[in-house]
């Protein structure tokens, strides 16, 4: 007798001894004998295999996959730096855009003091979240430790680079892959997942809404940064819904969600509100009610906390009229526009037609698997290897969703040793084929997330009221971060869709040839034994050595519809990143923002105002203050230089300890010398404080809602009264440096003559 024919008459032994089994237990022994011997009589001429040998044979096929995975990060990064703008300006001057000069300033401000500064970056010593650019200036020491001189601007594009070059495809890859992974998971070369993990991080990075709309609008990096590490803490959301559900791994699933969670939160604490917007359908259609009132509960509790932050920071007497929340707000697009933006993931041409169809056909799939699950499910739960459930958790010994036994003790759980013992195997989450229940709930999940999306974005862009509001608030009302959010929504849309194409009868793992499988591992559940995977192991073994193509456990990995699937999604892929002139566009711009020109003589920052913010530099030295308005440019010298600019960025906010700015803007208004000085000269006793004026605000920097609070900075009948009472002294004149340079000078305060010092 083999081994193979031991085994079976142990399980029919067993199966003869018990008691409760729907057949007879003579019947079911006869069965197992027969199918076994038969099995054994296939693959008697087959040597013994080691554990050895048969890790050794599947190397090539477990390979491709990681492969294939670095491969498309890799081009996806090749992509992004392809897109990045050029030129020596790039990494030799800082980026013009309103929000820019604060970036650096926090940079620079962490390297001045420390670490210990990422708890209070804003000007006002209040919060802002700091990954970023605690990495820019890790960045910047780690180039002092090797020797190497590691600029401030190289920093800021190096971080910018990983972020949305690597970490973002990489996210989508990982998120993504929680549904391609599964749909050829037994097969042993893996080409539908391989393909995928080259196609889904370009198709990630084909749109110009993110990365590369973070570098156009702000610049977002917090924010952006944020966005692009979501999809790990999306994933890892997902892995322990199954854990829960299967009531094994739950530990070690909560472990990484909280990582993952707590680094995006680290990024930028709004992400939390993409997070819920996006995973919201999943909690509601896979944890248990009593979860899902529990994670209700949790969300109305912080929403209390953040209402009671926003109004102990920020007063107000509008928070419960939403109507005349954002009151100064103006859509900049209509409703159609915003509608076409979305559906075509802000791509032009042929290629946002291309995107909009590929959506529009996604939508469609995922309502057809919405009405007919069985149509892309591989097998039901009732007949999935590893039992009832198929390790969905749905009984307590249900699979772990994560490679781990489900035997007691922690046993392996794996081939005949598995079945002598009577434990059942647990199914590998990769290894595990979709159900008629798991599909539908994906695809109801994806689809309310795409509309709530979409939502987000036509409210943020072109409506206004007390609705759009609300539903707008937490991402600022402004179309900027939820425009960052599109893809989120489109490419886990279209690449589920192209999944359960795969999976459809006749595909990768489809129904049609879900068949092959079936009867084995029925066999196996039916007797309450692991026989089902060895048998499986036994037969993918066999076929190997005899030549045969025989499916393992119901999969295939050459059929029509895979490679249609892969085919739709390449063709949609390449047309997005070779047919599209948004992203182009996007890199001139942002590459003549890095540019100093005096084509403009009056914009933020000029190639004259740069050579007057480093003679300010040098004449004030690293201490002393400098108050400006800083919409004029001068918050740069900060940026530029590290000079202790009173106003470094355009709004560094009165709360906190902020005052002094008011008090400042308010003295200079005044018009009185003394009070001016008293207010100025304590702002560093032991340092003269210094006035610098450089020409109108910039028009690019107009859309700051509260300029008007600068414009005392601006009189010129003040700053005559000021000069002539000797409450400014003229330290240096710039008034030669053009026609448009008029009045432009720097101003030392009085303050060893007159009040305050």
């Amino acid at each position: 007798m083999t081994g193979v024919e031991a085994v079976a008459d142990m399980s029919a032994n067993r199966v003869e001894n018990g008691s409760g089994e729907a057949c007879s237990g003579e019947a079911s022994a006869d069965i197992m004998r027969t199918v076994v011997r038969t099995v054994a009589a296939q693959t008697a001429a087959v040597p013994a295999i080691t554990v050895r040998t048969v890790a050794k044979r599947m190397t090539p096929g477990r390979l491709l996959l990681p492969i294939c995975s670095v491969l498309g990060v890799l081009a996806a990064f090749a992509v992004v730096l392809a897109w990045f703008p050029r030129g020596e300006a790039v990494w030799n001057y800082p980026l013009h855009q309103i929000d820019a000069p604060a970036h650096y300033y926090f940079i620079r401000k962490i390297l001045d003091e420390g670490v210990g500064a990422a708890t209070h970056l804003w000007p006002n010593d209040a919060y802002y979240p700091p990954l970023f650019h605690l990495l820019a200036a890790g960045l910047v020491k780690v180039g002092e430790l090797l020797g190497l001189n590691v600029s401030v601007y190289a920093a800021f594009n190096v971080v910018w680079l990983v972020g949305a070059g690597l970490i973002w495809p990489a996210g989508m890859q990982m998120f993504i892959g929680y549904w391609t992974r599964r749909v050829d998971g037994r097969t042993p070369w893996r080409p539908f997942s391989s393909a995928m993990a080259v196609l889904v991080p370009l198709l990630a990075v084909v749109s110009p809404c993110h990365p590369y709309q973070m570098l156009q609008s702000g610049p977002l990096l917090a924010y952006g940064l944020a966005t692009s590490l979501l999809p790990f803490w999306m994933v890892a959301t997902l892995r322990l819904f199954d854990a829960i559900a299967a009531r094994q791994g739950i530990a070690r699933w909560m472990a990484v969600t909280v990582l993952t969670g707590g680094l995006c939160l680290f990024a930028h604490p709004r992400i939390a509100f993409t997070w819920l917007l996006f995973m919201g359908p999943f909690v509601l259609l896979r944890l248990p009610w009593k979860l899902i009132l529990a994670m209700v509960g949790a969300v109305a509790v912080c929403a209390v906390a953040f209402l009671l932050y926003m109004m102990s920071s920020y007063q107000s007497d509008r928070y419960f009229d939403p109507s005349s929340w954002f009151h100064t707000f103006v859509p900049n697009r209509t409703v159609p526009e915003a509608l076409r933006v979305y559906v075509t993931e802000n791509l032009t041409g042929v290629a946002g037609a291309v995107m909009a169809v590929g959506v529009a056909v996604a939508v469609l799939v995922v309502v057809l698997v919405m009405v007919r699950p069985r149509w892309f499910a591989v097998v039901s739960a009732s007949t999935m290897p590893g039992g009832s459930d198929g390790g969905l958790g749905n009984g307590r010994d249900g699979g772990t969703g994560d490679g781990r036994d489900a035997c007691p003790g922690g046993g392996s759980g794996d081939g005949v040793g598995a079945s002598s013992s009577g434990c059942r195997p647990a199914v590998r989450f990769s290894e595990r084929p979709f159900t008629a229940r798991e599909v539908r709930k994906d695809a109801i999940s994806l689809l309310l997330a795409f509309l709530l999306n979409g939502l987000v974005y036509v409210c943020s862009t072109a409506l206004t009221g007390w609705f759009p509001n609300i539903v707008a608030a937490a991402w600022y009302r402004a179309e900027t971060r939820p425009l960052t959010m599109i893809p989120l929504g489109v490419v886990p849309l279209i690449c589920f869709a192209v999944c359960m194409l795969a999976c459809v009868r006749g595909g990768a793992g489809g129904r049609g040839n879900a068949g092959a499988g079936i009867g084995v591992a029925n066999v196996g559940a039916g007797i309450g034994t692991g026989m089902s995977a060895g048998a499986e192991d036994v037969l993918a073994i066999a076929d190997e050595r005899t030549g045969r193509n025989r499916p393992r456990s119901g999969r295939t990995y050459s059929t029509l519809p895979t490679v249609i699937a892969v085919a739709l999604v390449t063709a949609l892929t390449t047309t997005c990143l070779f047919a599209d002139t948004t992203r182009a566009t996007m890199s001139d711009s942002i590459r003549a923002n890095y540019e100093l020109s005096d084509d403009q003589p009056t914009e933020q920052l000029t190639g004259t105002k740069y050579e007057i913010l480093k003679d300010v530099a040098e004449t004030v030295g690293d201490e002393a203050a400098v108050i400006s308005d800083p919409l004029n440019g001068s918050m740069y010298g900060m940026a530029a230089f590290g000079t202790q600019m009173l106003f470094p960025i355009y709004n560094p906010m009165a709360e906190k300890n902020g005052a002094i700015f008011g008090q400042v803007e308010r003295a200079f208004d005044s018009g009185d010398g003394d009070v001016l000085l008293d207010t100025v000269c304590p702002i560093n006793p032991e340092e003269p404080e210094y006035f610098l004026t450089m020409g109108p605000q910039a028009e690019s920097l107009q859309m700051f809602t509260f300029k008007e609070q600068y414009d005392p900075f601006h009189r010129q009948d003040l700053i005559d009264r000021y000069v002539a009472d000797g409450t400014l002294v003229k330290a240096r004149d710039y008034s030669d440096a053009g026609d448009y340079a008029d009045g432009w000078a720097l101003y030392r305060f009085g303050c060893g003559t007159a009040g305050g010092r």
